[in-house]
C-alpha cells in the first residue's frame, strides 16, 4: 500500500450534520436508528460506552494488539509476559500481510467485532435499507486517536504506553489498522467515507504532564494514519476538545478538523494563518455547535439561539479576512462532543433533534437546498 493521498475535489459539507459517535442508550437498535433518522446524509455509526466496558473508547480499538492484560476493568500492557516477543512478531507480521500485501484476511483479525462495537454491526445491517430512501450521501466511522490511547494505555509498571517506542508504535499501527479496515467495509456500499480520530486527550499536550512529547512526534503519528485512510479514499478528520492546540493540528495531513464551537469558538480563531492555509488545501471545520457537556445547555437552547451562535462564529472568522461564502461551503455542522458521556437518553435525543433542525436550517438559510 502506498501512503499517498488519492486526488479528489475540496470536501464541502455545506452545512451537512453528522454526529461524533457515541450515545448514553444500551438498546443498539434504538440508538442506530435515531442516528439515520437524524443524520441520514453522513450517517455515522454510534458507540454505546455505557452498554458494556468493551465500548469505553479506551479498550474499543484495542482487539488485535499484543502484550496486552485485562484485570477486571483494567486493561494494561505487559512487557514481562513469556510470550512477548512472540505475541509482537505475529503482530508485526500480520500489520505487514494487511498493509503491503493487502491482504483481506490478515486486516480482518483488527475488525470491529460485535463484542466491541455492537454499533457497527447494527449500523452495516441497515445501511442498505437505509441507502434505499436516496438520502445517504457519505459514511462516518471513528477510532480513538493515538495521543488519546497512548496516554491513557498504561504499562505494566502504570508508565504512559506513549512512552515506549515499541508500545507506542504498535498503538499507532493498529490504530491504522482499524481505520483501514473501517475504509475498506463501509467502501462495499459505494459511497464517500470519513474516519474521525477522536482525541480528547490533545487537551493535555503542551502541559506539565506532557512535556516531553514532541510536537512532531504527535504530528507524525497523526499523519501516519491519515495517509493510510487517504490511500484508501477516504477523508481522515479529528475531534478534540476545549483550547486544544489547534495550530499543530492544522499542520497535519487531516482534512476536517471538528472543534467544540459551542463553548470554544475561541481557540480556533488564534491560528489565521495556519487556518488560512489549511483552508488553501482544501480543509474543512466541523463545527461542534450542539452542547453536549453542558446539561442544562442541552435542555434549553433552541435551532435559532444555535444559528446565532454559529453566525457570530462566522462573522468573527470573516472579521479576521476570512470569506464567508467558504466558511459556509466548508462547514459540517456536529455536536459539541460525544453525547454518551454526561447527557441522559431524553437529552441526548433532543441534541440529535437540535443538530437535525439546525443542519436544515442553515442549509435553507444560505440556500444549499
Amino acid at each position: 500500500m502506498q501512503n499517498t493521498k488519492i486526488s479528489q475535489p475540496a470536501f464541502e459539507p455545506c452545512c451537512l450534520a453528522t454526529t461524533i459517535g457515541s450515545m448514553p442508550h444500551t438498546d443498539v437498535a434504538h440508538g442506530t436508528a435515531l442516528m439515520f433518522e437524524n443524520t441520514p446524509e453522513i450517517a455515522s455509526w454510534v458507540q454505546f460506552p455505557k452498554r458494556d466496558l468493551y465500548e469505553n473508547m479506551m479498550m474499543q480499538f484495542t482487539e488485535g494488539m499484543p502484550a496486552l492484560v485485562q484485570d477486571g476493568d483494567r486493561t494494561y500492557f505487559s512487557t514481562s509476559i513469556s510470550d512477548f516477543p512472540e505475541q509482537f512478531t505475529l503482530f508485526y507480521e500480520r500489520y505487514m500481510a494487511a498493509i503491503e500485501d493487502e491482504n483481506s484476511d490478515a486486516l480482518e483479525k483488527f475488525r470491529l467485532s460485535p463484542q466491541y462495537a455492537a454499533g457497527f454491526s447494527e449500523f452495516i445491517a441497515r445501511l442498505p435499507k437505509q441507502m434505499s430512501l436516496g438520502k445517504t450521501l457519505m459514511l462516518k466511522g471513528q477510532v480513538t486517536g493515538p495521543f488519546t490511547l497512548g496516554t491513557n494505555l498504561l504499562d505494566q509498571n502504570g508508565r504512559c504506553s506513549y512512552y515506549d517506542d515499541h508500545l507506542r508504535d504498535v498503538i499507532v499501527k493498529t490504530i491504522v489498522l482499524k481505520a483501514l479496515w473501517q475504509v475498506a467495509r463501509l467502501s462495499e456500499f459505494g459511497l464517500p467515507v470519513m474516519i474521525f480520530l477522536d482525541e480528547p486527550s490533545l487537551l493535555g499536550f503542551g502541559k506539565q504532564t506532557f512535556l516531553t512529547i514532541s510536537r512532531e512526534d504527535v504530528i507524525k503519528d497523526i499523519n501516519e494514519v491519515a495517509a493510510a485512510i487517504h490511500s484508501q479514499g477516504g477523508l481522515p478528520g479529528i475531534h478534540c476538545e476545549e483550547n486544544t492546540d489547534w495550530s499543530l493540528l492544522m499542520e497535519t495531513d487531516l482534512d476536517i478538523l471538528d472543534f467544540d464551537a459551542y463553548d470554544h469558538l475561541q481557540g480556533i480563531t488564534l491560528y489565521p494563518a495556519e487556518l488560512s492555509a489549511f483552508f488553501d488545501r482544501g480543509g474543512c471545520l466541523g463545527w461542534g455547535i450542539v452542547p453536549t457537556l453542558d446539561r442544562e445547555a442541552a435542555a434549553t437552547e433552541t435551532i435559532p439561539s444555535l444559528i446565532d451562535r454559529f453566525e457570530e462564529g462566522v462573522h468573527h472568522l470573516v472579521s479576521k479576512g476570512f470569506d464567508r461564502d467558504l466558511l459556509l461551503r466548508r462547514a459540517l455542522i456536529t455536536p459539541s462532543c460525544g453525547a454518551g458521556g454526561v447527557l441522559s437518553v431524553p437529552l441526548a435525543e433532543r441534541v440529535l433533534d437540535l443538530l437535525r433542525g439546525l443542519s436544515i436550517a442553515l442549509r435553507e438559510r444560505y440556500s444549499f437546498v
